[in-house]
C-alpha cells in the first residue's frame, strides 16, 4: 500500500492544484486543498471545477487503494455552500460497496469548520489487472 499512496501523491495535476494526499486506506481516502486566488471564478468564490477536482482526487484515490486498477465512469457533485480564498477543504471518500467490478463512492468536500461544501457520487469501473509497481 505504501508504494501506492506513493504513486498517488506523484499524480501531476493533483499537484498542480495543490493537493495533498493526507490518507488512504483501502476503500477511503482523504486529501486537503488551500483555496488560492487563482482557484477564485469571477464571484470571487471557489471555482467548481477545482473543488470537483479535489473530489476527484479523493474518489480515485479511494477507489485504487485495493491495487487494482479502477477508472471513473460517473461523478454526480451537489454544490452545497460557496467556500473563498484562504479556506483549507477537505474531500473524504468512502467506499459504499464491497469491491466488486463496479464500485460506488461517496465523497463529501468540507471546510476547516466541517461545513458542507459539497456532496458527490462516484462509479467506478474496476479493471482485472493490479497496478503494476515502477510505472
Amino acid at each position: 500500500m505504501k508504494e501506492l499512496i506513493e504513486r498517488m501523491k506523484k499524480d501531476p495535476f493533483a499537484q498542480y492544484l495543490g493537493i495533498s494526499i493526507d490518507e488512504v486506506k483501502e476503500g477511503y481516502a482523504k486529501v486537503s486543498m488551500e483555496v488560492k486566488e487563482h482557484l477564485l471564478n469571477f464571484h470571487g468564490s471557489t471555482n467548481g471545477g477545482a473543488i470537483f477536482s479535489l473530489a476527484d482526487v479523493a474518489f480515485a484515490c479511494a477507489s485504487n487503494s485495493h491495487n487494482q486498477v479502477a477508472v471513473g465512469i460517473t461523478m454526480t457533485m451537489h454544490y452545497m455552500k460557496a467556500s473563498f480564498a484562504g479556506e483549507k477543504l477537505m474531500a473524504i471518500a468512502q467506499e459504499e460497496t464491497q469491491p466488486h467490478r463496479l464500485g460506488l463512492y461517496r465523497i463529501t468536500v468540507v471546510n476547516e469548520k466541517e461545513e458542507l461544501i459539497a456532496l458527490a457520487e462516484g462509479m467506478v469501473y474496476r479493471k482485472k489487472e493490479p497496478f503494476v509497481s515502477g510505472v
